[in-house]
């Protein structure tokens, strides 16, 4: 998911130097922000389930 992340922030500064409309990098932007903030949230609530034992 990190590197789908990555992967749309690269893609949205392909768009701004290709001088895409400001809708379309203004709208990827919002969309990673969405995809960031729900992979954190799902990364917070999870239990890390390492298995040690001590």
């Amino acid at each position: 998911m990190d590197t789908l992340i990555f992967g749309g922030l690269l893609a949205a500064m392909v768009a701004l130097f290709q001088q895409r409309s400001r809708r379309v990098v203004v709208g990827a932007w919002w969309v990673l922000l969405l995809a960031a903030v729900l992979l954190l949230a799902h990364h917070i609530t999870s239990s890390l389930g390492l298995g040690l034992s001590y």
